[in-house]
């Protein structure tokens, strides 16, 4: 995701993701998003994290900004420092705040001009007279990265929501009822990504099966705790069931989903939450959040698949 105005902050004592989300104008989904492999349940002090503000916030100018050497001067309106290829004696392109690249190739063919207001040279692939060329190309690029936030983002908030259902239902809290709810909003959120691309029928059959899996996973975390598990393997059966049945679904309409990596996607997702459930009911406290830091791991994974076969489709 393009951030324009990118700050890294270094997390001091008493600071949370919930509350940077506060303080910056954003969501704490954004910044698990934008700091890959920090672990939300454990902000060290002195750790740097990378912050894209909401348009809301004002600037305060109390992070810091990454690896600007003294001596070096922002690029006027930018922010940015200039790179070690500049090369002294050369001039800032008018208007743009960047040097000049180097002089064309031997590739370019005499007459060719820069794409007008990129300052850029046309690819090889660019035939003159074709300007929708360019834009088509950018229209593919900028539904395929709004594809790939979106479908991120709600599966996110599918597995983080999750695993606040096991920690409440561990500890017997008094939201567990609130937050499983909020957790099978998780199910609409996701159909909703896929909806744009699927007809209305199976988008309806999706947002079912999703529902169910929500389901059968409280079922799944209630019942270990209760330590009654006559009925335990037949839940997870029906719980694997589930995920076959998503896995065909979705084959049954595009035919990029039709092989066995979205059922092994799918089953994948469930063993590892499976082994996050039963580590945390087990008292297996550390093992469970690493367990679980997988499962953030393997959804972002499994989000980028679907996104590349929904567009593909």
């Amino acid at each position: 995701m393009y951030c324009q105005n990118k700050i890294v902050y270094t997390v001091q004592a008493g600071d949370s993701l919930y509350k940077l989300s506060r303080q910056y104008k954003t969501t704490v989904t954004e910044l698990i998003l934008g700091n890959p492999g920090v672990n939300p349940y454990n902000l060290q002090v002195g750790m740097k994290l990378t912050i894209c503000p909401g348009r809301e916030y004002e600037q305060t100018g109390s992070a810091s900004r990454p690896e600007m050497t003294p001596g070096q001067g922002a690029v006027p309106g930018a922010g940015m420092a200039p790179g070690p290829e500049m090369t002294p004696g050369q001039g800032a392109v008018p208007g743009a705040g960047m040097m000049p690249g180097p002089e064309p190739g031997p590739e370019m063919t005499p007459g060719q001009g820069a794409v007008p207001g990129t300052g850029m040279m046309p690819g090889p692939e660019m035939t003159p007279g074709r300007p929708g060329d360019h834009e088509s190309a950018n229209e593919v690029e900028n539904a395929l990265e709004n594809l790939v936030e979106g479908m991120r983002l709600a599966w996110l908030e599918h597995v983080y929501w999750m695993r606040m259902y096991l920690m409440s239902v561990t500890v017997d809290a008094a939201d567990q009822q609130a937050v499983e709810e909020r957790a099978q909003q998780t199910a609409d959120e996701i159909t909703d990504i896929f909806a744009r691309y699927l007809p209305i029928n199976v988008t309806r059959q999706l947002r079912n099966l999703l529902m169910d899996h929500v389901e059968l996973t409280g079922e799944i975390i209630r019942t270990l705790k209760s330590g009654d598990l006559s009925d335990y393997d037949t839940l997870i059966k029906e719980w694997y069931g589930n995920a076959n049945q998503i896995a065909a679904l979705l084959g049954g309409h595009n035919p990029f989903f039709g092989s066995r990596e979205t059922r092994n996607l799918l089953l994948n997702h469930l063993d590892l939450v499976r082994e996050e459930i039963e580590q945390q009911i087990n008292g297996e406290y550390g093992e469970s959040i690493e367990t679980f830091r997988s499962v953030v791991t393997q959804a972002l994974s499994m989000a980028d698949y679907f996104a590349r076969g929904l567009l593909a489709r």
